[in-house]
């Protein structure tokens, strides 16, 4: 336990563990907007049985947390590729083409769930 602990604590992986913590978060972000949006649709709009509006639910929940996660990974890896190729420096436009590469890799792909995102 106390070598985790070493690692968590150590600043020259802070970079990287922000990446898994974002994905994380991202993942629970996802699901917490997701799921309340997706029994609501399914009850006022749903089509089918209660099994397939479940599996629907499910379905719509999993590809919008999976993709805020993706999302979130590649955005903070691109920051930190930007960063390491500057000297450790972060520029004006970093964000800016973290966040056109990520979102084009992510939501480039046409389906509901990215639509409404």
């Amino acid at each position: 336990m106390d070598a985790l602990q070493e690692i968590v604590t150590n600043p020259a992986f802070h970079d990287y563990l922000a990446i898994l913590k974002g994905a994380r978060n991202g993942f629970v972000y996802g699901v917490k907007v997701r799921f309340p949006h997706a029994v609501v649709m399914s009850i006022l709009f749903g089509r089918g049985n209660w099994q397939t509006r479940l599996w629907n639910i499910y379905r719509a929940t999993r590809q919008h947390a999976v993709n805020l996660a993706k999302f979130v990974t590649l955005y903070k890896t691109f920051l930190l590729i930007q960063r390491k190729t500057n000297n450790g420096k972060e520029r004006i436009s970093d964000t800016f083409i973290a966040g056109l590469l990520g979102g084009y890799i992510v939501f480039g792909e046409r389906n509901a769930v990215n639509e409404q995102v």
